[in-house]
């Protein structure tokens, strides 16, 4: 009996209008936001769904679409809150894990979105998605190992995904694979054979191990692809760098920019080329809008430095070096240059403290004893200078006996005559040569001056500076006393 009347006062309750109402208006609420949802209108949905929520506070499907709505109008922390509850009301839902993780992402919470993920894959472990978005973000997390770990799983549940081959591609270029990489970015575009990013990374590797043609080529395949796409002629610009043709690639550098103006690594690159193609003022030009860009952007204060150094300008290229340490005290190269530039002013206290600091981080740390040598020798501590020179390179791991800093270290120190250690400059590359033969007649002619032989010591730096290396710390330093000499 008591069964019988449950019955029909659970019938009575649904033929009830009011409670029938309930649950159509809910229902009808959930299904107008969805509509609108999928038309793009998330105010419209989001309203629909609070309405739905609002009548049926157990509706785990109009909570997660609202998050849905919510994570596309950038209310992340709402969207987290509507997966949460939809989650607590069925914890085995899935998609609302997949939509938390991704506003975690979006949140930057990656440790959190791992963990949706994962539970995805508790739930669901033939997930190729949960896999290939956790390997994502492990990668971006620097956990290369992890996250091809994902990807190779990935690809054993969907053995035809191009975009799972291109991001275990990035992940092996990352570990150093190119091999490996070139490879999978090659089955990529066998899946997919317009893949304008896979062309793009592949030309990356292709050109990290030095095969700039076929670089070239993929790069431009994928502008063809993607004529707007400012990183492909970044790419093109890149390897046409690495070819020598410095107008190309500056005409490249040149389009991504218009295509993306706030694309600092193209102003950065293009400045690179222009320094290259004796165009100080385009280079500085160049670095000035990384640095308005990006006004913490340490490389480009060292850069525009560079520039300085190589025109003369000393006092603004030392307040850049000096930027550039303040943004990043561990940048050894500015503080070699900054070093290198107070040497030439005659700033030899600052100068002295910059070179042991960089010979400590091991940056270029031959050439930082070297210099060490000649300010101590310069102010009179010839005996002590040599003394430290040879006890520093006694202990010397890195390099070769006999190379060539070694023959530039046994000249200072007396070990071997000015005629054996200019012989010793002499190389079968023609650009090696004219490099060594600047920093020979700069270090030779610097020995003889602090000799006393002012004569010679202006021979040596005039053939210092004729051998046109501009960029060499050494070309700066024997154009720099030059003046001084003729000055004085």
């Amino acid at each position: 009996m008591q069964c019988a009347l449950g019955w029909l006062l659970l019938a009575a309750l649904l033929l009830c209008p009011r409670g029938r109402a309930l649950a159509e208006d809910a229902s009808d609420y959930y299904h107008r936001g969805f509509v609108k949802l999928a038309r793009g209108d998330q105010d419209g949905a989001i309203a629909d769904f609070t309405k739905a929520v609002e009548l049926q506070p157990n509706y785990a499907e109009a909570y997660k679409n609202r998050g849905i709505a919510r994570s596309v109008n950038q209310d992340q922390e709402g969207a987290i809150a509507d997966y949460t509850t939809a989650i607590k009301l069925r914890p085995v839902y899935l998609e609302a894990y997949f939509g938390r993780a991704a506003a975690r992402i979006a949140k930057g919470d990656r440790a959190g979105a791992i963990a949706d993920y994962t539970k995805c894959i508790e739930l669901q472990p033939d997930s190729a998605s949960a896999h290939q978005k956790r390997g994502l973000i492990k990668s971006a997390n620097g956990d290369q190992d992890g996250a091809l770990a994902d990807y190779n799983q990935s690809i054993a549940l969907q053995p035809d995904s191009a975009p799972t081959y291109y991001l275990r591609a990035l992940a092996k270029s990352a570990k150093g694979d190119r091999d490996g990489a070139i490879a999978d970015h090659t089955k990529a575009i066998e899946l997919k054979p317009d893949y304008a990013d896979a062309y793009l990374g592949r030309a990356n590797d292709r050109r990290a191990q030095g095969d700039i043609e076929a670089a070239l080529a993929d790069s431009t395949r994928a502008i063809e692809l993607m004529p707007n796409l400012p990183s492909a002629y970044l790419e093109r610009g890149n390897a046409r760098s690495a070819k020598g043709e410095r107008e190309g690639a500056i005409a490249d550098y040149t389009r991504a920019i218009e295509l993306k103006p706030d694309f600092t690594q193209a102003y950065l690159n293009r400045g690179l080329d222009r320094q290259a193609q004796a165009d100080p003022d385009g280079a500085i030009a160049d670095y000035g809008k990384v640095i308005q860009l990006k006004p913490d952007h340490a490389k480009a204060y060292h850069l525009r430095a560079t520039v300085g150094w190589e025109k003369g300008d000393w006092l603004g290229a030392d307040a850049d070096e000096s930027k550039a340490i303040q943004l990043k005290p561990d940048f050894a190269a500015a503080r070699l240059a900054r070093g290198c530039g107070r040497f030439d002013r005659h700033a030899f206290s600052d100068a002295l403290a910059d070179l042991r600091k960089v010979s400590e981080t091991g940056f270029r740390k031959d050439y930082s004893l070297l210099r060490i040598w000649l300010i101590r020798a310069r102010l009179g501590e010839v005996t002590a200078a040599t003394a430290e020179l040879q006890s520093q390179w006694a202990k010397r791991t890195n390099g070769k006996p006999g190379d060539w800093t070694s023959q530039i270290q046994r000249h200072l120190c007396g070990e071997i005559p000015e005629s054996q250690f200019l012989a010793a400059a002499k190389h079968s590359d023609p650009k090696v040569e004219a490099g060594q033969i600047c920093e020979a007649y700069f270090f030779a002619g610097y020995k003889i001056l602090i000799e006393g032989d002012r004569a010679k010591s202006v021979d040596f730096f005039q053939k210092a500076v004729a051998t046109g290396k501009t960029n060499f710390f050494e070309y700066q330093s024997a154009a720099a006393e030059l003046k001084r000499l003729k000055t004085n």
